[in-house]
This record gives structure tokens, sequence and C-alpha cells, in this order.
């Protein structure tokens, strides 16, 4: 049985809730941040449950942090509690900035 694998990141940079992912395999990604995700969701009326309370601060309010952790097994963490896993940081990741706006998940 093939196993799927995801490459993993290498380097992560947080610059205004956008991490940019550089994975083992030399491809740069962009994703952006679960507060920037949650956010844009709390303007919408159905993905917006629960989220609200985001529209309190503006996203420049909000400051992760500048240096991400790597694990072992891949996993991101930012500020302590904030993680993302080698999936998500491949399959939800874009290769430009520009195409952040037209993804839908």
């Amino acid at each position: 049985m093939v196993e799927n694998t995801v490459p993993k990141a290498v380097k992560v940079s947080n610059a205004s809730n956008i991490l940019e992912i550089t994975f083992d395999n030399g491809e740069k990604r962009y994703l952006r941040s679960h507060y920037m995700k949650n956010y844009l969701d709390a303007w919408s009326p159905s993905k917006g449950k629960g989220k609200r309370l985001n529209l309190i601060l503006r996203p420049t309010a909000m400051w992760q942090g500048a240096n991400p952790r790597i694990m072992d097994d891949g996993t991101v963490i930012i500020a302590s509690n904030d993680r993302y896993s080698p999936d998500e940081l491949w399959n939800d990741s874009v290769d430009s900035v520009s195409k952040l706006n037209s993804k839908e998940k």
C-alpha cells in the first residue's frame, strides 16, 4: 500500500496574518492564518456563527508572533497554541498570495 505523504514545511514566516511556507521540495506557498480565516468567516451569514467576536479587533491589530516553530512531524505552532498540521499547510495553501482571495474552503 502506497502512503500519501505531503511535503514538510522547513521554513515559515508570518506576515500580517498570512503564512509564507517553504517546503522541503523547494516550493513556496501561502496560507491565511486561522485568525484571519475566522475574521473573514465572521462577516459571512452562514459561516459567521460563533466567530463574530473577532470583528471587535481589526486584523492588523492582531499579531500572532514572529517565531513559528516547526515540530518534527511537520506541524507548525504559532504563539504556543495555534497549530497547523502538515496536511493543512500543504493542501490549504496556494502558490501565490493573489490566489488567497479566490480560494474557497
